[in-house]
């Protein structure tokens, strides 16, 4: 039965980024990433799927985010299908920079 899931985190992991989700088996349906520019100046963030066999798409490549903004990467009425072991990641250049929140139907087509 499909579950929806959050997950969220203030603390980007600046060497390696930090993987919010990864997707156990089926299919998931990522619903939204909201990224927050919590600090005084235009910064970039990364946000990317690593894929089970190790490829990776990026939604989002340094992109520059303006203090005090809220993004949605996916967009309004967008979505995205994630398959199993798929993981979200979040990278930055400051651990402290950013909120990032997503949304996940968890086994969205089982």
């Amino acid at each position: 039965m499909p579950t929806f899931q959050t997950y969220k985190t203030a603390t980007i992991n600046t060497s390696t980024g930090t993987t919010l989700v990864t997707c156990g088996t089926g299919q998931h349906l990522l619903q939204s990433a909201y990224v927050t520019n919590t600090e005084g100046s235009a910064m970039p963030i990364t946000l990317e799927i690593v894929h089970a066999d190790a490829t990776v798409t990026h939604l989002a490549h340094k992109l520059k985010v303006f203090p005090n903004e809220t993004v949605d990467i996916i967009g309004s009425g967008n979505k995205i299908f994630l398959l199993s072991g798929d993981a979200l990641k979040a990278k930055a250049d400051r651990a402290n920079a950013f909120n990032v929140s997503v949304s996940l139907i968890d086994q969205a087509n089982t």
